[in-house]
This record gives C-alpha cells, structure tokens and sequence, in this order.
C-alpha cells in the first residue's frame, strides 16, 4: 500500500474515486441478483437504524483519525523546525571558536545536516541511519573535549547538540506513528458496512440507489485521500523534506 503514498495527489484521489466507484456499481447492482433479494426484503425493516448507526460510526472513526494523523504532522513539521534551528545554532556557535577547531566543528555539523537528509527516505520503515548517529556522536567527542577556557561556549553548544539529539529522535518517532493496519481495517469495514446500509435503504429505486451509493464512494474516497495525504509526513509529493535542515547547516 505504500507505493499509493508516492502518487501524485491527483492520480492518488482519481485512484481512490475509480475503486469506491467500482465497488458501489458492484452494490448497485446487487439487489438485482435473486440471491440478494430476500436479504434486502428483509433489510427493509432495519434500515433506518442501520444507516443511522453506520452513518454516525463512520463519521466518529473519521473525525477521531483525521485529528490524530493531523496533530502528528503539525508535530513532525514543528520537529525539523526545531531541528533546522539548532543546527543553525551550532553553526553559529562553531564559528566562535578558534581554529583548527572552528573548522573541525563545521565540517561536522555540515556531515550531520548531510547524513540526515541521507537517511529522510528510508526513515519510515528503518528509522534512523548508523552514519547519523556516528556524526552525533563526534560532536558530543568534540564538544567534552574542548579546552577550559572555552567552556561557557562549550555548554551553549552542548545545549544546542542536546536539542538536535531531541528533535531527530522525535522526527524519528513521528515517520512511524502511522495510520495501523488495524485502523485501515477498521475504517474500511465501516465504510463497506455504510454502503450497504445505504443500498438497503434505497433497493426498490435504482435511480436513487445509484445516486445514494455515487455520494458515498466520493465520500469514502475524499476520506481516505485526506488520511493518505497527511498520514506519512516524511514521503510522498507534499513530503517534508530534509531541506531546512540543509540550509542552516550552510547559514542560509
């Protein structure tokens, strides 16, 4: 399911209407079928708590996971940020130092900038890469063995590193905290469980079946396009890219 992430956002939303569409021709015609026709007589009398229920049970699990998927990509954006801006920080407080170690502060700020923006696109399923973590720790080796004299600066900068550790790990926490396969499950159940609620209610009219069951499909697909798009902050072509991160490396 992962390759629908990296679709285009229009391909993505033509995709999902083309399957809900499919599938709601399938349930538009099912009354038809004389196999089907003893059931819908017989959901005649239930259905209007049943389409109530399934109506209102879709909209709670919608309105609860898009609020959770869109607090976690708020989330995820705040975390670059604060990373991008600790970055800039530890260069800024690199260049106060005296040379060689001004250089040897750079170069390793400028590597960690890089080996993060290496380890963006795997991030979701293998978390963070070996090379990041080396670089980090580089600086924290450079950054205890730095003279007395320069110790005031030696502790901004280990508050800055401090706060770069914490926003990589949180980044790194946020490009797994997906949408579940049992939520997908769960969300899917109740959206076929909706329509047929709604082909029970309108069997005896086709007409009003096939328009009843055509809003659902554009419904059904506008939802799962709105989680797809947000649910995984890190891929896809309104990613958050390593960019930020980049830029305050090289003071821009």
């Amino acid at each position: 399911m992962l390759w629908l992430y990296g679709l285009p956002l229009i391909l993505l939303f033509l995709a999902l209407n083309i399957v809900m569409g499919a599938f709601a021709l399938f349930l538009w015609w099912l009354p038809r079928a004389p196999v089907a026709s003893s059931l819908m007589h017989w959901g005649k009398g239930v259905q209007p708590v049943i389409q109530g229920i399934c109506g209102t049970m879709f909209v709670l699990a919608t309105t609860f996971l898009a609020s959770t998927v869109w607090s976690a990509e708020d989330k995820a954006y705040e975390a670059v940020a604060i990373e991008a801006r600790q970055v800039r920080q530890l260069r800024t407080l690199s260049h106060l130092f005296a040379e060689p170690r001004r250089s040897e502060l750079v170069n390793l700020v400028t590597e960690y900038a890089e080996q993060s923006a290496a380890e963006w696109p795997s991030m979701d399923e293998e978390g963070g890469s070996r090379e990041a973590e080396q670089v980090l720790n580089a600086l924290y080796g450079a950054a205890v063995s730095l003279a007395p004299s320069e110790q005031m600066l030696a502790g901004e900068f280990m508050r800055s590193l401090n706060a770069v550790g914490e926003a990589r790990e949180r980044r790194l926490d946020l490009a797994h905290d997906n949408v579940s396969g049992d939520q997908w499950a769960v969300m899917l159940l109740l959206a076929l469980i909706l329509a047929i609620a709604v082909t029970f209610v309108h069997s005896p009219d086709e007409r009003a079946r096939a328009v009843a069951l055509g809003l659902v499909a554009v419904m059904v697909a506008t939802v799962f396009f709105s989680l797809i798009a947000h649910d995984r902050p890190f891929i896809g072509q309104d990613a958050i890219t390593p960019d930020p991160v980049i830029a305050a490396s090289k003071g821009l």
